[in-house]
């Protein structure tokens, strides 16, 4: 019978956020008639979900995924075109445990 505590450090704090908001676009780079222009002129409303890495008086800076050291997905987003925002409270994450053999904890099984 295996009887142990496995014991997880936490990394660090990470705040989710969910933004709704308005698109900047452009028309097309040919030339077109007023009935066209006024067509393909259309504000976009998109959503975006990730980790906010900073914010300031501007934009949020927010990334949808990471590794080791690198971000990946970056998005600049405008608060001034924001429709709605939610920051998830920011919650303790942990290494993720891949595996459990035999009573030790492996981090990366695979050695990646």
């Amino acid at each position: 019978m295996l009887i142990g505590i496995i014991i997880l450090m936490p990394k660090k704090f990470e705040t989710i956020i969910y933004l709704e908001f308005l698109d900047h676009s452009s028309t097309s780079n040919l030339w077109q008639s007023e009935e066209e222009f006024n067509q393909d002129c259309e504000i976009e409303l998109c959503k975006a979900i990730g980790f906010l890495e900073k914010e300031d008086n501007l934009a949020f800076y927010v990334s949808t995924m990471k590794s080791r050291g690198e971000k990946g997905s970056g998005h600049v987003i405008l608060k001034s075109a924001c429709t709605y925002i939610k920051k998830i409270p920011q919650k303790t994450f942990f290494k993720s445990i891949e595996h459990v053999n035999k009573g030790v904890l492996i981090d990366t099984p695979l050695n990646i």
